[in-house]
C-alpha cells in the first residue's frame, strides 16, 4: 500500500482537482481524517472516482428502468389506440343511426302532413255533402205538396 503525503488541504485539493469544500464533504462522507497522509484508496474516495462508478451504475440502472417503462408505455399507447379506434367506430355507428332516425322522422312528418291534408279535404267534402243534402231535403219538402196545397197554395 502506497502512502501519499500532502503538506496542506489546499495542495491535496489541487492534486485531486476538486474544491476544498468538496474535499471536506467527501472526507466526511467516507469517514476520512484529513491528516496529510493518504492511501490510494482514500485518494480515490476523495477524488470521487468511486462516486463516478456508482453514478455510472445508477445511469445504467436508470437506462434499464427507462427501457422497461418505454416498453410499458408503448404497450399502453397501442392499447389506447385500439380503444380509440373502437370508440371511433362506435361513434360512426351512432352517427349513422341518428341520420337514419332523422330520415325516418322526416318521412313521418311528411306522412302526418299528408294525413292532415286528407282529413281536411274529407271534412270539406263532408261539409259540402251535408249542404247539398240539406238543399235536396228542402227541395223535396217543397215538391211534396199535396193536391189541395198545389191548388190553393
Amino acid at each position: 500500500m502506497v502512502e501519499h503525503k500532502f503538506s496542506s488541504i489546499s495542495n491535496l485539493s489541487k492534486y485531486l482537482q476538486v474544491s476544498r469544500t468538496t474535499l471536506y464533504k467527501r472526507a466526511k462522507e467516507h469517514n476520512i481524517t484529513l491528516s496529510g497522509v493518504y492511501s490510494d484508496e482514500q485518494l480515490k474516495k476523495l477524488s470521487g472516482v468511486q462516486q463516478l462508478n456508482t453514478t455510472t451504475e445508477q445511469v445504467e440502472q436508470l437506462n434499464g428502468h427507462i427501457e422497461q417503462k418505454s416498453e410499458h408505455f408503448e404497450q399502453e399507447i397501442t392499447f389506447l389506440k385500439k380503444q380509440l379506434s373502437d370508440q371511433n367506430k362506435y361513434v360512426d355507428l351512432i352517427i349513422n343511426q341518428l341520420k337514419e332516425k332523422d330520415s325516418q322522422i322526416g318521412l313521418l312528418n311528411k306522412n302526418l302532413d299528408q294525413a292532415q291534408q286528407l282529413q281536411l279535404i274529407a271534412e270539406q267534402r263532408l261539409t259540402e255533402t251535408k249542404s247539398t243534402l240539406i238543399e235536396y231535403q228542402k227541395k223535396e219538402k217543397n215538391t211534396k205538396k199535396g193536391l189541395w196545397n198545389k191548388l190553393f197554395g
